[in-house]
């Protein structure tokens, strides 16, 4: 990607997303503890201390997968949007783009996430609506939606915290 036009757009945390993911992370200290307080405080029960052992070794992983498949990052360039993630980023080329369309406020109350995340460390999945179809979406905040419909019928929907900057590619063509 060639630098004259180029920028790099962190996927910033709305309220809602902090609140939900804090709330895991304090649910699964806060069970693990407890877990761990009735293995210490009573006699050594083999069932409770293979159930902290299963409970941490679920978690982990799953935190790890989920912190790893969010957006971190979104670049738009002249020629490309990536949505750079740990794993697996995802690359759209202008060339596959059918049209891209700046989504109202509320455009994806009432989606159907078909699978995928839905708080913790963002949105993120595949998820259906009734005016969109299926998507693809990778978002932080329900706020600066677009929607890229490509030429081989999928369908993806990012969050913007810049929308100048996705404007921009816009403006430029496609």
């Amino acid at each position: 990607m060639s630098n004259k036009g180029f920028y790099t757009i962190p996927f910033v945390w709305n309220r809602k997303l902090w609140v939900m993911t804090f709330a895991f992370f304090v649910l699964w200290i806060g069970v693990s503890g407890y877990m761990l307080y009735e293995v210490c405080t009573t006699e050594q029960n083999i069932e409770e201390i293979i159930s902290l052992i299963v409970f941490n070794v679920v978690m982990l992983p799953t935190m790890l997968l989920c912190e790893g498949y969010a957006p971190q990052r979104l670049e738009v360039g002249e020629s490309q949007i990536v949505i750079l993630r740990r794993y697996n980023s995802v690359t759209i080329r202008r060339d596959e783009i059918k049209s891209i369309e700046r989504l109202p406020k509320n455009a994806l109350r009432g989606a159907i996430r078909t699978g995928g995340v839905g708080g913790l460390f963002g949105y993120y999945g595949s998820y259906y609506t009734r005016t969109i179809g299926k998507f693809s979406l990778y978002a932080t905040t329900s706020e600066n939606l677009f929607l890229v419909r490509k030429f081989d019928g999928t369908n993806i929907v990012f969050s913007c915290s810049e929308p100048d900057k996705m404007e921009a590619f816009l403006t430029a063509g496609y």
